[in-house]
């Protein structure tokens, strides 16, 4: 620092304030309240802050309704902001009880369940049921199915369903024959004594008493001509 600023600042005047504030103003013009409600604006949700008029220092904080706490921060309101969880609007019916009016599709005390449109619907042949607002919709299995509710059968199912019921039929009829068939078999021989396999069984006895002689004739016969 040289000799010519050190004199430059001696010989500067001091800072007089071209105003005096009273008790409640601050700043270079005195245009600035000093009042701790202008300083912090302590009060939370619309609060009023009143001064305290035995010190400057304090304030009161005038709560709205549904608030309190000395610095309004704390809600006791039935309805606040997320109370019907954005599904409805929240109407107070005292200063402590609320009743949700849901928005469609939504239901319980806070609006928190959507409504299930599926619990008294049923999907026809396998179908799944999809609850939507305010309706529901059936999803089909393939294109197998449609309609509504999936009642009606396509083409192809039908034709299939058709044949596979002739076959059930065939196989019943064929297998009930030849039930009745040993049935009525059964009563000839033992009750009437009958057996129309009498005679086909005899012959066929018949047939193995002359194969086995002529086995035993060939047997000998070849016996009889060998060579010594």
């Amino acid at each position: 620092m040289n000799a010519l600023e050190t004199s430059s600042r001696e010989t500067q005047p001091p800072f007089i304030p071209t105003q005096i504030c009273n008790n409640s103003q601050i700043g270079v013009n005195c245009n600035v309240s000093n009042s701790p409600c202008d300083l912090l604006k302590p009060c939370q949700n619309n609060g009023i802050c009143e001064r305290n008029p035995t010190d400057i220092n304090c304030y009161n904080c005038l709560c709205s309704r549904g608030f309190n706490g000395s610095h309004c921060d704390f809600d006791h309101r039935p309805c606040k902001p997320q109370t019907c969880l954005d599904h409805g609007e929240c109407n107070e019916t005292s200063d402590s009880s609320f009743l949700c009016l849901c928005h469609d599709g939504w239901t319980g005390i806070h609006c928190q369940s959507r409504i299930d449109n599926c619990n008294h619907t049923a999907c026809e042949n396998h179908g799944v049921c999809r609850s939507i607002v305010l309706n529901y919709t059936c999803e089909c299995l393939g294109d197998s199915y449609s309609g509504r509710h999936c009642e009606i059968t396509s083409t192809k199912i039908i034709i299939f369903q058709t044949i596979s019921k002739s076959f059930s039929y065939i196989a019943i009829i064929a297998l009930s024959i030849v039930v009745m068939f040993i049935v009525i078999m059964d009563i000839l021989k033992y009750c009437f004594g009958i057996d129309p396999t009498r005679d086909d069984l005899e012959r066929i006895r018949q047939e193995k008493r002359k194969s086995r002689v002529i086995q035993q004739l060939f047997y000998v016969h070849s016996t009889a001509v060998s060579p010594e």
